[in-house]
């Protein structure tokens, strides 16, 4: 199949086409006008009435007799084969074709029972994509059997073919184009969804209102005074019978002869105030005493001479009648505004605004349960810590009452071991004066013995000297014992200094335990 041919059917082989329509004979003929039966074939659409322009219901009728192409002038088949734009410039295709009518160049012979078949379809059926078509300009050549499925891939073929009779494409090309154009219709781009709704037109409608809203409130006047001048309902009064309505003030219409019998209400220059006059507009609406009903059936008074009052929004030509007699400051001032400017804008704005409201409502709810939740938390928090704080001042109080409790004992206890301490110095003390005494008093009692009452010289130099070695040895002893006495007291100095070493390390290591303790009974 060639390229660019839109969504045309694949050709197929002509292996499979010898088993099936295509005769054995070698001899190429004319193709099928109608190209091929696709209604039997698998694929094809039968519930379509048309296909390709043309009854399907008379394709085999008329299958074996179109072969000859329309008796074409020339019966011989080498006309079927001469694609060139030279065929086509006869007395039925004129190369200027712009100078004859649409119709005219419809009945083309190439184009006529393509554009018959094409008149016979609703626009519906035309911009079907489903629906199949041949290309007429191809009639008698290679492309005559290739599907375009939908218009727009035949109108794309009839404008982009560039080899084979390329006028003629053109030309049909050019006549679709018109012709749907007539038709109210155009080809349906490649791509683009068929059957589309339609709906409101892409613009917003707007139109001006009466800016500030106001509702026209008719039949206001009540009587005529003395002096024949109509008097009616007052200011205040049409407030009140309208209270529910949010306007913010009535005016009346006055002339020669006074009360006019026409009011009106005159709402906040707001979208909301304009919902409010709409709203009493349709509630004058729903019980039938509008504007159409003041125009064409009013009643003024019902039995009794109770007066009907009527009501509807006012438009720029009431409100000139309205300040028909009236100049100057007491003239009525309004001004005509957009409706989408001033009521749907402002709506949106307000939706927009109220959703804001929300959202930050919510959040700050969600705050104001997060504040709560924290306040609580705190405040129990807060309770357990003066809890703890009075139970740790009670601690501190006990602890420290302990404290002078065991210092005192501690101190009582350091008193009375001093006091061993310093007797068992004394007793010491005391022992080692008698030694000393005791040690002089041998010394003596010595001496004494030793002494000679003779005039012997060697005697006396024998007891002199025992009484020398004496003293000697005693010295020497008494060196010994005060060596040994000395060595006694450095151990023990070394002993009491390793002992308060271990005590304040036991002591440092108690008050580790107790501040450890006292901690995990704080927590």
């Amino acid at each position: 199949m060639a390229s660019g041919r839109g969504n045309s059917r694949p050709q197929i082989d002509n292996k499979s086409l010898d088993n099936h329509q295509v005769p054995s004979n070698p001899v190429i003929r004319p193709p099928l006008e109608h190209g091929w039966n696709w209604q039997s074939r698998t694929g094809s659409n039968p519930s379509k009435g048309f296909q390709d322009g043309y009854e399907k219901d008379n394709v085999n009728a008329e299958a074996e007799k179109d072969n000859d192409v329309d008796d074409i002038e020339d019966d011989s088949d080498d006309v079927a084969a001469d694609d060139s734009d030279n065929e086509l410039l006869t007395d039925e295709f004129d190369s200027d074709s712009s100078q004859k009518s649409h119709e005219t160049r419809k009945k083309n012979r190439w184009f006529k029972k393509f554009f018959d078949s094409l008149d016979k379809l609703r626009v519906e059926e035309i911009n079907d994509p489903a629906r199949q078509w041949h290309c007429p300009a191809c009639q008698g050549g290679p492309g005559a059997i290739d599907w375009y499925r939908g218009l727009q891939p035949l109108v794309t073929h009839a404008k982009t073919k560039g080899s084979k009779r390329v006028k003629l494409h053109r030309e049909l090309a050019e006549l679709l184009d018109e012709e749907l154009r007539r038709r109210g219709t155009s080809v349906i781009p490649a791509g683009e969804a068929f059957g589309k709704w339609r709906g409101l037109k892409d613009d917003e409608k707007d139109h001006e209102i009466v800016w500030p809203p106001m509702v026209i409130i008719m039949n206001t006047r009540l009587q005529q005074d003395d002096n024949d001048k109509w008097i009616g309902m007052g200011n205040q009064e049409l407030l009140d019978y309208f209270s529910s309505y949010a306007a913010v003030k009535a005016r009346h219409s006055y002339g020669p002869q006074g009360h006019r019998g026409m009011s009106l209400l005159v709402f906040e220059s707001t979208a909301r105030g304009y919902l409010e006059a709409e709203r009493l507009h349709k509630h004058f609406a729903e019980q039938g005493t509008d504007r159409e009903a003041w125009e064409h059936r009013q009643v003024l008074f019902y039995p009794g001479g109770t007066r009907q009052l009527y009501g509807y929004m006012a438009n720029k030509e009431d409100l000139d009648i309205f300040n028909q007699h009236s100049q100057g400051k007491s003239k009525l001032k309004f001004e005509m505004r957009s409706y989408q400017e001033m009521v749907v804008n402002q709506i949106r704005q307000m939706s927009e605004a109220n959703r804001e409201l929300i959202f930050y409502k919510n959040k700050f709810a969600i705050q104001q349960r997060l504040k709560t939740a924290l306040e609580e938390s705190f405040g129990v928090v807060s309770e357990k810590l003066r809890k703890t704080m009075e139970e740790n001042r009670i601690v501190r109080q006990r602890t420290k009452m302990q404290h002078e409790q065991n210092k005192e004992e501690m101190d009582f206890q350091e008193q009375f071991f001093k006091e061993q301490i310093k007797f068992i110095h004394e007793a010491r003390d005391e022992e080692e004066e008698k030694f000393e005494k005791l040690q002089q008093q041998q010394r003596e009692k010595f001496v004494k013995q030793s002494t000679p009452n003779t005039s012997n010289t060697e005697e006396y130099r024998r007891r002199a000297d025992e009484i020398a070695k004496f003293i000697k040895l005693q010295d020497e002893e008494m060196e010994a014992f005060v060596s040994e006495r000395d060595k006694l007291i450095t151990v023990h100095k070394e002993k009491m200094a390793a002992m308060r070493q271990r005590h304040w390390q036991e002591e440092v290591e108690l008050e580790k335990e107790f501040d450890t303790e006292l901690s995990r009974l704080m927590e």
